[in-house]
C-alpha cells in the first residue's frame, strides 16, 4: 500500500508519529494477559533463555493481515516455539486500543471505527494480547513503550542482552537465521520430521472436482517421502505418495494433487499425512491433519448475458478483471480503468472510488467460470476514500445480484474459482438438451420427464445436500417433489451417453 495511505490510516486510528525503538535498545519489560486469560511476563521468558518474537499489529491493518497470512509466525512457533523444540516465544499484540476484542475474532462491534480483516485467531497457536490503554491516551501501553510508529512492527528480543532488533515482516526461515546469528550461542535444535499443511479452500461448479493441498516441511530433516490422504468424514477419497531424491528443505512446500472425487456439501473434509520419511509417528501429529473447506455446487447460476459491477479504489488505473472458462481460456475482461493525476501513482480521476458497470455476453453452453480480480501495483484494492468502504465485484442478472465478492489486503491476482455457471438453452447445439426435458418448471411438486434415453436423477438443494434421488427414469415418467420445501434446487441428470444439470423451482 502506498505510504500516503498508511499515514492516513494511522491518523484515523489515533497512532502518533514516533521514532521507532532503535536497534540495540533494552527491551521494555511488560506483563500482559492474553485473550485466553493467561499472563505473560517478557523478562520471565528472557531469563529462561528464550528468544522472544513480538508482532505488534492492528486488526484493521492490511499489511498486518497479509503478514499473518504468510504463516511465518505459525511456522516458527511449530518449529522452534512451544509447538516444536520450545526455544522461542512468539507473542502477537493487537496494538490499537480503539479496536474491540471481538475484532480479533473477525467480527466488529458498533464502537469499532475500522473494519477487521478477519479472524486473527485462525492459524495463531501463539498467545494473542489485546494491548490495553491504561493511561487513556488512545495508544496501547506496549505499543507506546516500544515507540511504535506503524503497523505491523516485528521485534526480536535476545535473552542474554535483552536487546531489541526490528525485523521487516520476515519469513520463518529468515527469523530462524536472525535468531541463530544474534541471540543464541549454538544453532537452535528444532525438531526432525514434521509436516504441516497449507489448506487452501476449494470450490467446484459440480459435485466432482480435483483438490490440491500444499504440504510444508517444518522439520530440520529434509522431507524425502510422505503419504497424504484426502478424506470425506471417515471415508478415504484419495491417497497420494510424495517422493523426492533431494528432499524438501525446511519451510519449503510441495503441491499434492489428489484424484478427482465426488464431494458432498456440508460434510467435513480433511487432509492427513499418515507417514513422513518412513515414520508413522512424528512431533505434534495433530498438525498432520487439517480440516479443509471444499464446496461443491458453489457457482452462481447465470444467464449467458449479465452485468459486472466493479467497485474501484483510489487507483483505478491499476484495477482489471477477467473471466476464464473451464479450459482456462479468457472469455471476458475489463479494465484497467482511467488513472488520475492526484499523485505520482495515478491516484484519483473519474474512475476512482466509484462503481463501473460493464455488460458481458458469454457463449451459450454448459460451462463453469472463474473470476480473476487483478491489481498491477500489487497492493490490492484497499485505497479507500473513507474507512469501511467495500471494493470488489458484483454480478447481476437484470436487477438481481447473483454473485458478489469483496476483497481486502495486498494482492496482484485474486482467483475466485467456480464463481459462475451457465447452462445451454434449448434450441442451441446441445444434443442432450434437445432430447431431454423436465416439465413443468416451475412446478408444484410433480416433475415430468421427456427423455430419449434412461436417466438417473439426483436433486440437491442450494447448499449441495442431496434431497431426492431416482434411478431408471424413462420417457413419460414422473417424480413427486411435493415433500420438499419451496425454493430453488439443482437436478443432476445422468444418462448412458450424456449428462445435464438443470435448475428446478418448486412453488
Amino acid at each position: 500500500m502506498k505510504k500516503t495511505l498508511l499515514t492516513a490510516l494511522f491518523a484515523l486510528s489515533g497512532i502518533c508519529a514516533n521514532a521507532q525503538l532503535p536497534n540495540g535498545s533494552i527491551a521494555p519489560d511488560f506483563t500482559a494477559v492474553d485473550i485466553n486469560g493467561v499472563e505473560h511476563h517478557l523478562y520471565d521468558y528472557l531469563e529462561a533463555g528464550k528468544t522472544v518474537i513480538i508482532d505488534i499489529s492492528a486488526t484493521w491493518c492490511g499489511p498486518c493481515w497479509n503478514y499473518h497470512g504468510t504463516n511465518a509466525l505459525y511456522d516458527l512457533y511449530h518449529s522452534y516455539g512451544p509447538g516444536g523444540s520450545d526455544e522461542v516465544v512468539v507473542l502477537f499484540i493487537e496494538g490499537d486500543p480503539s479496536t474491540s476484542l471481538e475484532s480479533i475474532y473477525g467480527t466488529n462491534t458498533p464502537e469499532d471505527t475500522s473494519v477487521t480483516r478477519g479472524d486473527w485467531t485462525h492459524h495463531s497457536p501463539y498467545p494473542i494480547i489485546n494491548d490495553p490503554d491504561l493511561d487513556n491516551n488512545r495508544r496501547g501501553d506496549i505499543s507506546q513503550a516500544y515507540a511504535l510508529s506503524y503497523f505491523p512492527t516485528v521485534y526480536m528480543i535476545c535473552p542474554e542482552t535483552r536487546t531489541t532488533t526490528e525485523l521487516t515482516q520476515p519469513a520463518a526461515a529468515i527469523l530462524k537465521t536472525r535468531i541463530n546469528a544474534a541471540c543464541v550461542s549454538q544453532p537452535m535444535a528444532g525438531v526432525n520430521d514434521k509436516p504441516s499443511f497449507m489448506a487452501d479452500p476449494a470450490s467446484f461448479c459440480q459435485a466432482d472436482g480435483v483438490y490440491k493441498a500444499r504440504v510444508k516441511n517444518l522439520g530440520t530433516n529434509r522431507l524425502t517421502n510422505a503419504t497424504v490422504v484426502l478424506k470425506e468424514g471417515d471415508n478415504v477419497l484419495s491417497t497420494k505418495t510424495y517422493t523426492s531424491t533431494t528432499g524438501l528443505p525446511q519451510y519449503s512446500t510441495t503441491l499434492i494433487t489428489f484424484d478427482s472425487a465426488t464431494f458432498t456439501a456440508g460434510t467435513n473434509h480433511t487432509v492427513e499425512v499418515t507417514s513422513v520419511n518412513n515414520l508413522s509417528t512424528f512431533p505434534n501429529n495433530q498438525l498432520a491433519t487439517e480440516e479443509v473447506s471444499i464446496t461443491p455446487f458453489s457457482a452462481a447460476e447465470t444467464d449467458n448475458e449479465f452485468e459486472v459491477r466493479i467497485y474501484t479504489d483510489f487507483y483505478a488505473g491499476e484495477i482489471s478483471w477477467r473471466i476464464r472458462n473451464s479450459a482456462n481460456a479468457i472469455v471476458a475482461t475489463g479494465g484497467p480503468f482511467q488513472a488520475g493525476d492526484e499523485d505520482q501513482y495515478g491516484g484519483g480521476g473519474p474512475d476512482a472510488n466509484t462503481v463501473i458497470s460493464q455488460f458481458v455476453s458469454l457463449p451459450d453452453a454448459n460451462e463453469c467460470y472463474k473470476i480473476e480480480l487483478r491489481d498491477s501495483f500489487g497492493d490490492g484494492w484497499d485505497a479507500a476514500a473513507s474507512e469501511g468502504e467495500l471494493h470488489g465485484i458484483e454480478v447481476y442478472n437484470g436487477n438481481d445480484m447473483i454473485y458478489s465478492n469483496y476483497v481486502s489486503g495486498s494482492f496482484t491476482t485474486v482467483s475466485l474459482d467456480a464463481a459462475l455457471s451457465t447452462t445451454a438453452t434449448m434450441g442451441h447445439d446441445n444434443a442432450f438438451a434437445k432430447q431431454f426435458t423436465a416439465y413443468p418448471n416451475p412446478t408444484k411438486g410433480i416433475l415430468n420427464f421427456s427423455t430419449a434415453e434412461t436417466v438417473d436423477v439426483t436433486i440437491v438443494d442450494v447448499t449441495g445436500k442431496t434431497v431426492y434421488t431416482a434411478k431408471g427414469i424413462n420417457d413419460g415418467d414422473s417424480i413427486n417433489l411435493s415433500s420438499l420445501q419451496k425454493g430453488m434446487y439443482i437436478a443432476q441428470i445422468k444418462g448412458v451417453t450424456s449428462q445435464k444439470t438443470e435448475k428446478i423451482i418448486i412453488e
